[in-house]
């Protein structure tokens, strides 16, 4: 696929440093998680919020904010996302990203938008972030509406894509596919194309990382997971993946980290395996001394003694993190990547017979019209 893909300068450039950063352990890309503070209630969320006016007088500070900006910059990171909860809660917010733009990051915010006014859509287009990603759940009110369990949110999450967008934001709307919005793809699809933004969207609902599996009530029965990849993996759209043993399912411990409002430094959001704590050590300390990125960064196939023999490994899209805090262990089967790899497979090898039938018969329709 690559070999037919002409991609511009400035991703070539950009992927050439990706690559090197993950084969050189140089910290390029970095998921900040400034409060678990929320205004909403989002019924699948993976995170325990706190209420939007709850005192947490553990957060880091303004100044410890900055300080952590300055090591970071230290070791050569390029990319900050600022995340919560919701992130625009804190009232600092606009003085941290500031002053990482100053020290030279890209800056992407992701919110609920909630919050959005006009007066902060002003303060978010003068940081100039990379991208805003604003969730949305549904292209209807009502079932946004009981996700989120707070009332209105999506006229203002609504209100709040456009108020960025008149003020050149760049905007990306994104949500995970659940039972309650699965079947309305293509309806939050055309939403997003009407406002002519990317929309973005996660197959995979995961537990609450204190091991509670209440969010997973929200997954798509099998036959809605089907449907949906019936009607999208298909040979031309699948890219099988020839897992050799160096082959990994994703970046963990490479070059990239995650912050959690305490301080806390974790390989990503979706491990959370922690390697210190700001408070405790110097980042570069953290980085270059912790064990656990040696430990997660080579978690290649033959790490993983169940993926190495398992049939539908290229189909599969697995997170470490999931197979830990769902099933007990991170080095062993995802039960949900297994569950999501054979409908894959299923509607893949489905879509190959159609079109091996249309070969075959040299018409457009391989049902004749019935």
């Amino acid at each position: 696929m690559s070999e037919q893909y002409t991609e511009t300068p400035t991703l070539n450039d950009y992927n050439r440093i990706y690559t090197k950063t993950q084969f050189t352990h140089r910290l390029l890309s970095i998921h900040w998680e400034l409060t678990y503070r929320c205004n909403e209630r989002c019924t699948h969320c993976y995170l325990d919020v706190m209420p939007p006016g709850a005192k947490v007088p553990g957060e880091l500070t303004t100044e410890e904010a900055y300080r952590v900006v300055d090591e970071l910059a230290a070791l050569g990171g390029l990319t900050i996302t600022f995340s919560g909860g919701e992130l625009f809660i804190r009232d600092d917010v606009f003085d941290i990203a500031r002053y990482a733009r100053k020290r030279g990051f890209a800056v992407r915010f992701f919110t609920n938008g909630i919050l959005v006014n006009a007066k902060l859509a002003d303060e978010i287009a003068a940081v100039k972030p990379v991208v805003t990603e604003v969730s949305l759940y549904s292209h209807r009110a009502d079932v946004h509406d009981a996700i989120t369990q707070v009332p209105g949110s999506w006229d203002l999450t609504v209100q709040a894509i456009d108020l960025l967008l008149e003020r050149g934001v760049r905007v990306l709307m994104k949500a995970p596919l659940m039972k309650e919005n699965i079947d309305e793809f293509d309806e939050l699809f055309n939403f997003a194309a009407q406002k002519q933004i990317r929309f973005q969207y996660d197959t995979t609902i995961i537990p609450k990382h204190t091991g509670d599996p209440a969010p997973l009530q929200h997954r798509p029965s099998d036959d809605q997971m089907l449907k949906f990849m019936r009607e999208r993996i298909s040979p031309s759209t699948w890219t099988r993946t020839i897992a050799n043993d160096d082959f990994r399912f994703c970046g963990i411990g490479l070059n990239s980290l995650a912050i959690s409002p305490y301080g806390e430094i974790y390989t990503c959001v979706g491990a959370r395996v922690s390697a210190g704590n700001l408070r405790q050590s110097d980042l570069r300390d953290i980085w270059q001394e912790s064990p656990v990125w040696e430990e997660t960064g080579s978690l290649a196939l033959t790490k993983l003694p169940v993926c190495a023999t398992c049939e539908l490994r290229e189909f599969c899209v697995r997170c470490h993190g999931t197979a830990a805090f769902e099933d007990g262990d991170m080095l062993g089967c995802s039960s949900v990547a297994y569950r999501e790899a054979r409908l894959r497979r299923q509607a893949y090898h489905a879509n190959e017979n159609i079109a091996l039938a249309i070969d075959s018969s040299g018409k457009d329709d391989p049902f004749n019209g019935c």
